[in-house]
C-alpha cells in the first residue's frame, strides 16, 4: 500500500444524469476525476483511512476529564 497523501472531493450534480462525482490527488489543486472503474478502489482506500483513524487508542495514564478543574 503507499504511504502518499490523497485528497479526496466527492461532487453532487443535481442537472447531469451522473449525479455523484469523485475527484482525488495528492493536494487540492491537483486532483483529477476518477473514472468508473477507479471509483470502487477509492472508495476503498477513504474506507481504510477512516477506519485506521477511528481505531481505538489505548490510554496508559489512566482517565482524564477535561473539567477536571471543577
Amino acid at each position: 500500500m503507499k504511504n502518499t497523501q490523497q485528497t479526496y472531493v466527492l461532487t453532487l450534480d443535481s442537472s447531469s444524469k451522473n449525479g455523484l462525482r469523485l475527484w482525488r490527488g495528492q493536494s487540492i489543486h491537483a486532483l483529477r476525476h476518477c473514472s468508473v472503474k477507479q471509483i470502487g478502489q477509492a472508495l476503498r482506500e477513504m474506507q481504510q483511512n477512516v477506519d485506521s483513524r477511528q481505531a481505538p487508542v489505548s490510554s496508559s495514564g489512566g482517565s482524564y476529564s477535561l473539567n477536571r478543574g471543577r
